[in-house]
């Protein structure tokens, strides 16, 4: 139990680095941004779940889930991929249900928006 308990000290602050920071995009990548928003003016929308699949395919290949300002991001190969929402926060409807296709090209950002309403 003592040796759990001190690997968990130990690792935590690693952990919560890695999830505060964004690596930069590795050679040929770019990155792929959501942003989620609510209001004419937008508000972000916490907690939003997006699926990322490759066009043309089903296999999800990453999942990004908005933080406090409405947006997550992800470094992924040169390529065209498709974003939907996979889970969508409580007491939000999605406005569009349809994918957001991006093409994602190294050392560029792609930016996919999803708006909602919310009560």
């Amino acid at each position: 139990m003592r040796h759990t308990l001190l690997v968990l000290f130990a690792l935590a602050p690693l952990t919560a680095g890695a999830v505060a920071t964004a690596d930069p995009a590795p050679p040929g990548a770019g990155t792929l941004t959501i942003h989620t928003f609510t209001g004419r003016e937008p508000i972000p929308v916490n907690r939003a779940d997006v699926a990322i699949t490759p066009c043309g395919a089903e296999q999800v290949v990453a999942t990004l889930v908005s933080g406090a300002d409405g947006e997550a991001n992800m470094a992924l190969p040169d390529g065209c991929y498709e974003a939907k929402v996979a889970k969508v926060p409580g007491g939000c409807a999605l406005a569009d249900t349809a994918p957001v296709r991006v093409t994602v090209a190294a050392g560029t950002e792609a930016r996919a928006g999803f708006r909602f309403q919310c009560a």
